[in-house]
């Protein structure tokens, strides 16, 4: 017998209850693990994404340095100390050399400028070479030989090629590696420099705004306003005049020093760079005072007629041709093993965007990207066409992420 108010538990009310404590507990444990995975997904997500969102804080650093941009330049300046600038000889030519502010390594650009006179001293290209110094890489201008004289040839390309080799051996340059971002022809002459046996291992990207592929294209728009497709059909290409004084200097510079030489490259002078018909001159032009090699030289340049291009190409001299070649990424046998970012405007006033998408054979690493934002060598931004600068964001993006990622 049980006395009043004595309370005894069933065996199956003790199970019950022993139950629900081990689903509780279990419960408590599965939460537990589902945040602590939960957890380990944010974190892996931050480590994954981080470098991209510092790759984009570094490139509203950099472009806002060649943006007239009232509030946001001045607060980019604003935020920490001012690079430290100096002039130096790299592989031999003068040169503009940036630095982020404190000590060590930095990741390293080798900015590749275009046909400029003003060289590493333009106010547009040392304010991009302190963007970048600012966003924290390590800055080299050279002037390369003929740049400042509106000519490109094979020693400029040379001397390129050893600035960036200089540049990825010094001790300052983190990795080992060095990034080229090239601007125009400099774009092109960052692709040679890429493409160069001597360089593989030591570029980390190759960054390129309109650059030309095919000097032969080049060639053509400058002379008849035309350029062959991959198909052979021939298309309209209307290009600013100064692509035909850049070539005619570039392509009598390749002529063997002499008279010959001298009168030409006066005559082209004489024009200027300023001229809206540079060559008008080259295409009445008797030849009868000049040797066989000037002559053809003349004939190409004052030759309007697209369908004699391959002919009159073809009847240069040989020397000529190869160091016509030695400007052209399509014309060699190696590859770019380094990825390659580039930018170009829909309708670019001097190298067409099919330029950049013709290296697919030689750049298996190559991106294209087509934007509204870029008049050639100029960012265009408006409130109209925000798409078009993010796109170019993009592509600032990726270069700089790039250019930090060192294997």
């Amino acid at each position: 017998m049980h006395s009043y108010g004595e309370t005894r538990s069933s065996p199956a009310g003790e199970t019950l209850r022993y139950k629900d404590s081990a689903e509780r507990l279990s419960g408590r444990r599965l939460r537990r693990a589902f945040y602590l995975v939960l957890l380990a997904v944010v974190i892996g997500l931050c480590i994954s994404y981080w470098s991209w969102v510092d790759a984009q804080a570094r490139a509203i650093v950099v472009i806002s340095s060649v943006l007239d941009a009232p509030v946001l330049t001045p607060a980019v300046e604003a935020v920490g100390e001012d690079p430290r600038f100096s002039d130096a000889r790299v592989a031999g030519n003068p040169s503009l050399v940036v630095r982020p502010a404190g000590e060590g390594s930095w990741p390293a650009i080798f900015l590749v400028n275009g046909t400029v006179q003003e060289g590493r001293k333009l106010p547009e290209v040392r304010n991009l070479a302190e963007g970048f110094a600012r966003a924290g890489y390590l800055v080299v201008v050279p002037d390369l030989p003929g740049l400042t004289e509106d000519r490109i040839t094979p020693q400029t390309a040379d001397a390129a090629t050893q600035v960036a080799r200089e540049i990825s051996g010094r001790p300052e340059t983190e990795g080992g590696k060095v990034a080229l971002v090239g601007v125009s022809t400099g774009a092109t002459l960052a692709l040679l420099v890429a493409e160069d046996p001597a360089i593989i291992g030591k570029v980390s990207v190759v960054a390129g705004v309109a650059p030309y592929s095919d000097i032969r294209t080049v060639l053509n728009i400058a002379t008849t306003g035309h350029y062959r497709r991959s198909d052979g059909e021939l298309v309209r290409y209307e290009a600013n005049p100064f692509l035909s004084y850049v070539v005619a200097r570039s392509l009598v510079a390749t002529l063997p020093p002499g008279e010959d030489k001298r009168t030409l490259s006066a005559e082209l002078e004489r024009a200027g760079r300023e001229s809206p018909r540079p060559l008008s001159d080259l295409r009445s032009r008797q030849t009868g005072d000049l040797g066989a090699d000037a002559g053809s030289v003349v004939g190409l340049l004052g030759n309007r007629d697209p369908e004699r291009f391959d002919t009159l190409y073809a009847a240069l001299p040989d020397e000529v041709r190869h160091d016509l070649e030695e400007l052209s990424p399509l014309a060699g046998t190696g590859r770019i093993r380094a990825p390659v970012e580039l930018v170009s405007g829909p309708h670019d006033k001097f190298f067409p965007p099919s330029q950049s998408y013709g290296l697919a054979r030689i750049a298996p690493e190559r991106r294209v990207t087509v934007t509204g934002a870029l008049d050639h060598a100029k960012l265009d931004v408006s409130l109209g066409d925000i798409p078009a600068f993010a796109t170019f964001d993009a592509f600032v993006v990726r270069s700089l992420r790039t250019a930090r990622t060192q294997d």
